[in-house]
């Protein structure tokens, strides 16, 4: 092969290569997965988001179980509640209401009166969130940011502020603060605004304290979880609304998966 040959195979392979090299950059632009100019605070945050997700039995645990149930005992009432972790498909049942999730709708029976908020694409997946919490944050979308220490009731605690990317979820204007043991990395408060009541300028108003924690099946949840007032630097009086949970249970297997699906006569609710 001459000299001539050779310049122009070096080109043409030079050449491919550019093109290839360019058209990877655009893929990775286009992908929602792909952060871009992350800070440090949102490192660091990331970083200690990741060690409390450990420190409550890890993703790899987590990612386990096909399913979750439990008894949510809500002011003295009981509701029965099961989630697939997969897809979050819900059914809940009450002495007065049922509830479900089917993958594209909310459900209720026989309407939504007698649940909170009047909706049941409000509420199916509400006290799952919160239980759920650290892991569920681990969705695509999520933001955490570092927001250094806090003192609260004469203890100090890591601040981790969590927000959504655009068109996350339900309510991708929400924002959460979770104020971790510094030393556990445990969850112990979390405070939140709820813009699917107030759609703009949504307020941080709660401050939710989890304690009884305790072990189930190689996770940490909480038994117990207690709204107080928030001022925006401050824990308040508590707004008497607790949340107990009992016969929690994960599933390797979400058994009889047809009760997620709306029962004739349902009220829907378009998610």
């Amino acid at each position: 092969m001459n000299i001539k040959r050779l310049l122009i195979l070096a080109i043409v392979i030079l050449t491919m290569a550019c093109q290839s090299e360019k058209k990877s950059q655009e893929n990775d632009t286009k992908s929602p997965n792909v952060i871009k100019d992350i800070t440090p605070q949102e490192k660091q945050g990331q970083e200690l988001l990741d060690e409390c997700v450990k420190a409550h039995g890890g993703l790899e645990n987590w990612n386990k179980f096909e399913g979750l149930e439990y008894i949510l005992i809500n002011n003295d009432k009981s509701i029965y509640q099961i989630t697939n972790l997969k897809d979050r498909r819900t059914y809940m049942e009450a002495d007065s209401f049922k509830v479900g999730f089917d993958g594209k709708n909310a459900w209720s029976v026989p309407n939504a009166e007698k649940i909170p908020a009047k909706s049941a694409a409000f509420y199916y997946n509400l006290d799952f969130y919160f239980f759920a919490i650290p892991f569920v944050l681990k969705d695509n979308g999520v933001i955490a940011t570092y927001e250094g220490k806090i003192v609260l009731k004469d203890k100090e605690y890591d601040s981790i502020k969590i927000s959504f990317g655009n068109d996350v979820g339900l309510t991708p204007d929400d924002v959460y603060y979770l104020y971790l043991d510094p030393k556990t990395h445990v969850l112990q408060i979390l405070t939140y605004s709820v813009s699917f009541i107030e759609k703009e300028n949504a307020k941080i108003k709660t401050a939710k304290l989890y304690t009884d924690w305790h072990e189930v099946q190689g996770l940490l949840v909480p038994g117990k979880m207690e709204n107080f007032e928030w001022n925006g630097s401050e824990i308040g009086n508590s707004k008497n609304l607790n949340r107990i949970f009992k016969d929690v249970r994960f599933l390797e297997k979400t058994p009889n998966q047809e009760r997620f699906n709306a029962p004739n006569g349902a009220v829907l609710e378009k998610i």
